[in-house]
């Protein structure tokens, strides 16, 4: 029998990853994205890459589009995102639920329409494993909620843990001098958890769903090694040739007390705590891209 995947956020990094590997699979899997807007210039863009792919128009703030989005769905693919502007408004204006509450209605909507299965992209309570020093932390705390909300629902879940991104560092590296210098809010030598999102994101949510019984419950981190900074400005330039080096930086745009904590509690504490870190990238059915892959395919880099 072909399931209906709902993907949330199809247009996106996490999203797209997994329309793309699951519509490899036409004989298990139907998709349709859902996204905002489906006129936009990257769903254009999909629509030709991905031809036999629905796509429906939906808002997480909207119940009535999420109810007709999950309409006769076997299965969800859910993710949020605390980093868009509405959110961040809503945040600075007090309301530290605002993430929490596109989940809650993502799950709702699933449970009035009798979905039966949910992956959830979430990451740790960074309050939690600090401890409490680290509480102003609200998008892992959004995150976290939602997934104990999912868990109270009768839906089956299964939740994934996106490392941090190797196309991260394709936002992040200017050119200074006669080198390239990455910029990113974690210290040089501070050894994290990394993904080709665009590949291997969809690699473990396909690995969580071609075995339920195995993974339901459980939490499989989709990441490939761990890497510091510096590690990856030298495997740059081992792609390369051009010299690079890291530097510690606060993201432009983004220098915020509540996205400066989570990076610094990914620096001092394991974000990863309690997470199988290593099933997605033993098991899955294809092998995921290491960082010295990612940057052979991305050797044009060059800011």
């Amino acid at each position: 029998m072909v399931e209906l995947v709902a993907v949330i956020g199809a247009s996106g990094a996490q999203g797209k990853s997994v329309l793309k590997v699951l519509s490899e699979h036409p004989d298990k899997y139907k998709v349709r994205g859902i996204t905002r807007n489906t006129g936009s210039a990257r769903v254009q863009d999909l629509q030709k890459l991905y031809p036999a792919v629905e796509w429906i128009a939906a808002d997480l703030e909207d119940m009535a589009s999420i109810l007709q989005a999950f309409a006769g769905v076997d299965i969800v693919f859910g993710n949020t995102t605390y980093l868009e502007p509405a959110i961040l408004q809503k945040v600075d204006a007090g309301d530290f639920d605002a993430q929490f509450r596109q989940g809650k209605n993502m799950v709702d909507a699933a449970v009035a329409q009798n979905v039966k299965h949910i992956v959830y992209s979430t990451v740790v309570s960074a309050a939690e494993i600090s401890k409490g020093k680290y509480t102003n932390a609200y998008d892992p705390e959004g995150k976290a909620k939602i997934k104990r909300y999912i868990e109270e629902s009768p839906i089956s879940s299964y939740f994934v843990y996106a490392g941090f991104y190797f196309q991260n560092y394709l936002q992040a590296g200017v050119r200074i001098g006669d080198k390239v210098v990455f910029m990113y809010p974690l210290p040089p030598d501070s050894k994290q958890l990394y993904v080709d999102i665009e590949e291997d994101l969809g690699n473990t949510v396909e690995l969580i769903l071609s075995d339920r019984d195995k993974y339901k419950g459980k939490s499989i981190a989709a990441g490939e090694g761990y890497y510091s900074g510096n590690e990856v400005a030298a495997a740059y330039t081992r792609a390369t040739g051009i010299g690079a080096e890291f530097r510690f930086s606060y993201i432009p745009g983004f220098d915020r007390p509540d996205i400066n904590s989570m990076f610094d509690f990914f620096a001092e504490f394991d974000g990863f705590s309690g997470v199988d870190t290593n099933e997605a990238k033993q098991h899955a059915h294809k092998p995921f891209t290491t960082l010295d892959q990612f940057w052979a395919k991305h050797s044009d880099f060059n800011p």
